[in-house]
């Protein structure tokens, strides 16, 4: 009898141990902040601009635009060039594949006025965006790093990788407004490089028509 009270004396107090420990180790639950490297300034207007802008020959299909494995929705961090790190806190409201599409068919087919292949031959755009991340050492910078290709069914036409950096204001790492902030605008140049390298790469290649009545014709 002794023994059995002894046994659930011993449970109590190690229960209440537990809890107590609990109690006064229990950490601030995790605030989740969300950001977003597409600018909110003003953009062309697609309407305008495709009233503007005379009908294009060029054609364009929109392939596959994929990440590397350890670019996700957590903002990364990199302090030596062989590791990767993530924010607790910080997350993108998109995984950044899905800026870079959106942002390259405005560019491309709102923009510029490409005309979108749906089905058959063509040549079309591959990117694959292998960093998006903050530079922390040995500069504190943003880093986006893009593969982008163009192909026929047949053979590649261009191919060419890509790095571009913008430094970070805040001095103090995991600044989450100054991440953003230079990510931003490592994007939007990102952006701009590869669709205006595309727009060449499809004027060069683009077949060429002899306008009506020109000399020799009837």
């Amino acid at each position: 009898m002794r023994t059995t009270w002894f046994l659930r004396a011993l449970v109590t107090t190690l229960a209440g141990a537990t809890l107590g420990c609990a109690f006064f180790t229990k950490s601030d639950p995790v605030v989740l902040r969300y950001f977003s490297p597409e600018t909110i300034g003003a953009r062309p207007d697609p309407v305008g601009v495709a009233q503007a802008m005379p009908p294009s020959r060029l054609d364009l299909r929109m392939g596959r635009v994929n990440s590397a494995s350890y670019v996700k929705d957590r903002i990364a961090f990199r302090d030596k060039d062989f590791e990767i790190g993530y924010y607790e806190e910080l997350r993108w409201t998109e995984k950044p594949e899905a800026y870079l599409r959106r942002a390259l068919g405005r560019a491309l087919f709102e923009e510029q006025g490409v005309r979108r292949i749906i089905s058959g031959p063509g040549p079309t755009l591959d990117v694959d965006l292998d960093a998006f991340e903050e530079l922390r050492s040995p500069r504190h910078a943003a880093r986006i790093q893009v593969t982008w290709l163009l192909h026929d069914d047949q053979r590649v036409q261009v191919e060419e990788t890509f790095t571009i950096e913008r430094a970070i204001a805040s001095s103090e790492p995991g600044g989450p407004a100054g991440i953003a902030a230079a990510m931003g605008e490592a994007f939007d140049e990102s952006v701009k490089r590869v669709a205006g390298r595309v727009m060449v790469a499809l004027s060069r290649s683009a077949p060429t028509t002899s306008p009506p009545n020109a000399a020799g014709g009837p």
